[in-house]
């Protein structure tokens, strides 16, 4: 009896095989090369997670990305200090978070809304950047500020029910001296 191949196993080779063909090819012109970075975002696109993210390439990173989170960036005020945050408002957006991403600009962040209020729980499974976590409640007010390290998966839960989590780079709530019992403003 002879083992058969899984579907994942054939579909992390094809991505290999055609990220490593279009890696090859010279592009003639202008346009063939719009078409190539067309053509290897679609194929991005279709995969919920990359076959092999340490193999790709920048470029091929931020495709990735760009077609995960789409243009979902949401202004948040904190206080006196104002950002513009990706927005994980689905299952999917939430599900991927900031997972595989090797670095994060200093003002930014994610905002994760739950669809209904409960005890939050996040963890950091492929996530390769240190996080802070702040829960915020119904109201808006930060229950509760974390420091996530990359790659733990223990679950942070929050202490009390609340209905979003806002992820920035680690250190960023200290840094702009926000605190437990802080206001967000302008939440969806």
């Amino acid at each position: 009896m002879s083992a058969r191949p899984s579907s994942a196993f054939l579909l992390v080779l094809a991505l290999l095989c055609l990220l490593s063909l279009m890696s090859c090819a010279k592009p003639s012109s202008v346009a063939d090369k719009a078409s190539q970075e067309n053509q290897t975002l679609a194929n991005i696109s279709q995969n919920n997670e990359p076959a092999d993210f340490d193999a790709m390439s920048d470029e091929e990173a931020d495709a990735w990305f760009a077609a995960k989170a789409g243009d979902g960036k949401i202004p948040l005020t904190i206080g006196a200090t104002k950002i513009q945050v990706e927005y994980a408002d689905t299952a999917q957006k939430r599900q991927l978070g900031l997972m595989f991403r090797r670095q994060l600009c200093e003002d930014c962040g994610m905002l994760f809304k739950f669809d209904s209020p409960r005890t939050g729980s996040i963890w950091m499974k492929n996530t390769y950047i240190e996080l802070d976590l702040a829960y915020i409640d119904e109201q808006g007010t930060i229950v509760d500020i974390e420091q996530l390290q990359a790659h733990n998966l223990t679950p942070v839960k929050s202490s009390s029910v609340v209905l979003y989590a806002l992820e920035m780079n680690q250190g960023w709530f200290a840094k702009q001296d926000i605190r437990v019992g802080d206001i967000v403003a302008m939440l969806p």
